[in-house]
């Protein structure tokens, strides 16, 4: 059951009491005249089996505002300036142009509504997500209601803080990836970056590791990590250093390079051997080398080489 516009706003906290139980969702008294169903699925950011694993009859629980619109959609706009945010009108001709491209057909101002959420500050201005949602008199907007919702947002306020604060998390590895693992932090799904970990041949589905969270962005889902003694070895380095390593493999473009517990890259472009078509001309496995290092990307965790010194 969802409500309309005129009795809640998006986004808002509400407080509502547990008073019925039912094996798919339970029904919520938001001291209105009618009572609220909110499914399974809306009771917690961890997957359950069934309501009492959530929430308890007659709890007073807070619960998320949040849209059940068709047809909804959104922009991020990385550098959005305050005049721009307070212009309400721009605002509307920028999403009635995006809705009206995306339906195919011009879309009048009363049929859209647009949100705005900040998403970071910095010097120029902020970042922000413009949300739009069409609506019509035969499918009015409306508003449900989510306790899930309501723990992801706290989830990604406290990794943002894990991050700035730089905490040690540990996270158990769900999955393993060609370039990286999945793990679970504050219950999101986070990804660890292993193509530049020299042990992630040793890692272990189910294996809990010592991690930094190196980048986290709410509005793509997306949190990266490293292996903790990776991000140290990351932050002993510096651009213009000459570092000592091994070579461990030769591709057409380059080489990569453990300089231990992280893997530096070597590009082909950066060995100045012009006369050379292919690395392997110049290097073997297991070849010793020194180079300077030309580039740190920390939020990847890469390490860019150059001028490579013969080998030992």
């Amino acid at each position: 059951m969802s409500f309309n516009l005129d009795s809640f706003q998006i986004g808002d906290l509400i407080t509502g009491k547990i008073i019925k139980l039912e094996p798919t969702g339970v029904l919520v008294d938001f001291y209105t005249d009618q009572l609220a169903y909110v499914p399974l699925l809306e009771l917690s950011l961890t997957e359950i089996q069934s309501p009492e694993e959530a929430v308890q009859l007659n709890q007073i629980r807070e619960f998320l505002v949040v849209g059940n619109y068709d047809g909804e959609h959104g922009i991020f706009f990385s550098h959005c300036s305050p005049e721009t945010l307070k212009d309400s009108d721009r605002l509307y001709e920028t999403a009635l142009y995006l809705a009206s491209e995306k339906c195919g057909h011009p879309v009048n101002r009363e049929d859209l509504i647009v949100q705005t959420k900040i998403r970071d500050v910095h010097g120029n201005g902020v970042s922000a997500t413009i949300q739009w949602f069409l609506c019509s008199q035969e499918h009015p907007p409306t508003v449900s209601f989510s306790i899930r919702k309501l723990e992801m947002r706290i989830a990604w306020e406290r990794v943002g803080q894990l991050q700035a604060e730089d905490v040690i998390v540990y996270g158990k590895i769900l999955k393993k990836t060609p370039r990286g693992a999945l793990v679970k932090i504050e219950g999101l799904r986070g990804v660890i970056l292993t193509y530049v970990d020299k042990h992630r041949e040793e890692l272990v589905v189910g294996e809990k590791l010592p991690l930094n969270i190196i980048k986290v962005r709410e509005d793509c889902n997306h949190i990266v990590l490293l292996h903790r003694s990776v991000s140290i070895r990351l932050r002993q380095l510096q651009v213009g250093q000459v570092v000592s390593g091994t070579i461990r493999s030769i591709k057409d473009y380059g080489v990569r390079v453990d300089i231990g517990d992280l893997y530096a890259f070597l590009p082909t472009s950066k060995m100045f051997h012009p006369s050379v078509d292919h690395p392997n001309q110049l290097f073997k496995i297991n070849d010793h080398l020194k180079a300077k290092i030309i580039k740190i990307d920390p939020e990847n965790g890469q390490v860019v080489l150059e001028s490579c010194v013969s080998s030992v």
